[in-house]
């Protein structure tokens, strides 16, 4: 983020490292637990010692930007729940971010350059799975968009290179095997993380794509709940 103006206070709750990141201007603050299972609890607090770290008032935000999934259904309810609130007493833009895509960002530092192939375990035989590349002006550019799919299904042909990120790679190991011939690194523990949401929103945030809070709604990708 090169604008030393920009503040944007983000969440990423869909897995279990949850996070929370007030970005202003050059200054970025951070939260993040571990296996939290509960962190609508944290949320707000964590909200309060941010502002008080970083001097910073709710009344100077620009927007809030949020993990939107695919992910827990409970996690990322929880992301939309924080945006819709704040929002809504605010007037606040919303920004939307794939959490998919937060997950890239963190595995375009290990990557070396080639493209960032994202699984999460979506239970019942699933994965949510997406590929991207870097890019200069909006951070990630989409090669597979995000789906959830059996990770059979999976087809890594149209891919010459791709670094793994993520916990669904452990969770199915044949989809490591299918992916062998390509992979050129491999971080399961990898998540996405409230700050690289608060990265990929700001380019958002500048062409206008921000949602009034009531239309900042999860993506699911499913419709039966599991977590």
């Amino acid at each position: 983020m090169k604008d030393p103006h920009f503040c944007c206070l983000a969440v990423e709750t869909a897995t279990d490292f949850p996070s929370l990141a007030l970005v202003h201007g050059t200054q970025i603050a951070v939260r993040v637990a571990e296996g939290l299972q509960t962190p609508s609890r944290a949320i707000y607090t964590w909200l309060q010692e941010l502002l008080e770290e970083t001097g910073t008032s709710l009344d100077q935000l620009d927007c809030l930007a949020f993990g939107a999934g695919p992910g827990s259904f409970t996690g990322v309810r929880v992301a939309a729940a924080l945006v819709q609130a704040l929002g809504f007493a605010r007037q606040l833009p919303v920004v939307p971010v794939s959490t998919l895509a937060a997950l890239a960002m963190a595995g375009f530092r290990a990557s070396a350059g080639h493209p960032v192939a994202c699984c999460l375990d979506a239970r019942m035989g699933q994965v949510y799975f997406a590929v991207y590349a870097a890019d200069d002006e909006f951070g990630v550019r989409s090669l597979q968009d995000d789906v959830l799919v059996q990770p059979e299904e999976i087809s890594c042909t149209s891919l010459s290179s791709c670094f793994a990120a993520g916990p669904g790679w452990l969770a199915y190991p044949g989809l490591r095997e299918r992916f062998a011939g390509v992979l050129t690194g491999l971080d399961a523990e990898l998540r996405p993380s409230a700050a690289d949401v608060a990265a990929l929103a700001w380019p958002k945030f500048l062409r206008g794509q921000t949602l009034a809070p009531a239309l900042a709604l999860p993506n699911y990708l499913r419709d039966r709940v599991t977590s």
